[in-house]
């Protein structure tokens, strides 16, 4: 079962939910249920007895019907409550590695009708998501919070040291001294914070309406770098042979050993079988001019089509309103931004 599926069960799941509630009312009143996320024909195949009642899903109804013996079935948009008290008989032989009766009830059923089915245990003080026989915990408000708190934690910590690099390397830029080894760490680092940063979100949305400060300082801690993966792509894909090989995406399935390996970022990236990173590679200055420079994206396509980056370092005032749309006003912007890229220096 991919990751994302699970997740996306997960974040349905989250507080704020009529489900969620209807959980969390169920488990403080001391009672467990078996609740079958879908109404599928396999779910019927598996099914016996029980009331049909096609009712909205509310948190009420469903701590009310929690107290019958039995599973309930909801509806595959988790809007209905289909039936109650439903006995659910699944074939014995499907493997689970559960001892208890409605665990292995709830991860047979799964199994068997390939949908996602959730358990609360009141002897346990704990929800369960069972999905492709593989049971995945469905976290308190409280410890989810810790969590989120510990990955933002590490984030800052991350995106404090990509904060550092892209400013040496802002500088490395504006000199024209990038290498390949530059170039990879630059990436690597990056891949780092995005990973982070995915984790984060998920924490976000897995705490529904209790995750809105975590989502405030996610927000914070990862606005510095939109955009930046683009620009890194649109200034250095021209330094391989096939361009479209420079796609950071291909990073994603790294594993973190791999990352920190410039000669296989380098490979991965396009730089051939055995990349010197000492190899200097050049800047379309993309990056630096909206970034550091702060310059709008359609001045930037008008200067790069003009000039490389130390070409434009060099260019006067006169040379600058040559270019179709630049006048004074804009030289001068031109002029500052190009101050501004070299304080950083």
């Amino acid at each position: 079962m991919p990751r994302s599926t699970v997740r996306r069960y997960l974040k349905l799941l989250a507080p704020g939910t009529p489900l969620r509630a209807g959980l969390d009312r169920i488990l403080h009143g001391g009672t467990g249920a078996l609740i079958v996320l879908g109404n599928n024909q396999k779910v019927q195949h598996v099914s016996s007895g029980g009331f049909q009642i096609n009712v909205e899903l509310t948190e009420q109804a469903l701590r009310e019907l929690a107290k019958l013996d039995g599973a309930i079935v909801v509806s595959s948009d988790l809007t209905r409550i289909i039936a109650a008290g439903v006995h659910l008989v699944t074939a014995g032989d499907l493997p689970t590695a559960e001892t208890g009766t409605r665990h292995r009830s709830a991860d047979r059923t799964a199994q068997a009708a390939g949908v996602p089915v959730v358990t609360v245990s009141a002897s346990m003080d704990t929800i369960s998501l069972f999905l492709d026989g593989r049971r995945h915990p469905v976290e308190t408000v409280r410890d989810g919070i810790s969590r989120a708190n510990q990955t933002l934690a590490t984030l800052s910590r991350v995106a404090e040291r990509l904060n550092v690099v892209l400013d040496q390397f802002s500088t490395l830029e504006a000199n024209d001294e990038v290498t390949l080894r530059d170039l990879t760490h630059v990436v690597h680092r990056l891949e780092m914070t995005r990973r982070l940063s995915a984790e984060a979100q998920f924490h976000t949305d897995v705490l529904g309406i209790e995750g809105r400060l975590v989502a405030l300082q996610h927000t914070e801690l990862v606005s510095n770098f939109d955009g930046v993966a683009e620009s890194l792509v649109q200034d250095y894909a021209a330094n391989v042979a096939d361009p479209s090989d420079f796609d950071l995406s291909r990073l994603h399935n790294f594993s973190t050993e791999e990352l920190f390996s410039g000669q296989l970022v380098a490979q991965r990236l396009g730089f051939g079988n055995n990349p010197n990173l000492e190899d200097s590679v050049t800047t379309r200055g993309i990056r630096l001019l909206t970034k550091v420079g702060r310059l709008p994206a359609n001045l930037v396509s008008k200067l790069i089509e003009h000039f490389t980056l130390q070409e434009l370092f060099g260019a006067s005032v006169s040379e600058l309103l040559e270019i179709e749309g630049i006048g004074q006003a804009r030289a001068r912007q031109i002029r500052d931004a190009l101050v501004r890229i070299t304080d950083v220096d």
